[in-house]
């Protein structure tokens, strides 16, 4: 099971985790920026979009949220999410893409999530939503790009993902497609997370 390798107090998170497709398309975005030293990047195998971010969990209870994501998956119908604002957080230093109309979809997503995991007593950035993708880190003198195309992100499942302290990596640990299309060709993948390793 995933939860035996999880490293005790679990940093976790449920996401937008694009494809292959998209993350070139992230790629492409990124490169019209200017990453002058101390920036730096975020690689293209670690794009996402957090939709709810949980630290120190108590690796016992992961089975409950890989049910908490498919109570929800079987609600989840998908949407189109468009990433047309760009944006330097100057404390913290976050480069990143977020859309400047938030689809009804992807805040209800949140919610749902909000609300499984809260009731089932599970700690949570409970923090006021605000969807952004991470272009980069370390960015506080970086300013975005003037003008750009807006990435169009036909958003089609999500996923619960564990980041393994002290390595930098991030396994995916379930994921739920939205109702229709494939969704009933694709079962819940549940993967083992690795041990957390220091650099």
């Amino acid at each position: 099971m995933a939860h035996r390798d999880a490293t005790p107090g679990a940093r976790l998170f449920f996401a937008l985790w694009p494809g292959q497709v998209l993350r070139e398309r992230v790629t492409t975005h990124q490169a019209l920026w200017n990453w002058a030293p101390p920036s730096r990047p975020t690689p293209a195998a670690k794009t996402h979009l957090t939709l709810l971010f949980m630290d120190g969990v108590d690796p016992a209870r992961i089975p409950d949220l890989l049910q908490i994501g498919a109570d929800v998956g079987r609600q989840f119908a998908g949407f189109e999410l468009v990433l047309d604002r760009a944006a330097v957080w100057r404390h913290g230093g976050i480069a990143h893409l977020a859309p400047q109309h938030p689809p009804v979809p992807l805040l209800a997503l949140h919610a749902a999530l909000v609300d499984r995991v809260g009731r089932r007593g599970l700690p949570f950035d409970s923090r006021a939503y605000s969807p952004h993708l991470t272009l980069g880190r370390r960015a506080e003198r970086l300013d975005p790009p003037a003008a750009f195309p807006p990435l169009r992100w036909p958003v089609r499942g999500f996923a619960l993902v564990q980041s393994l302290l002290g390595s930098g990596r991030y396994v995916v640990l379930g994921r739920w497609p939205a109702r229709g299309g494939d969704a009933e060709r694709r079962p819940l993948i549940a993967a083992r997370a690795a041990p957390s390793r220091s650099r």
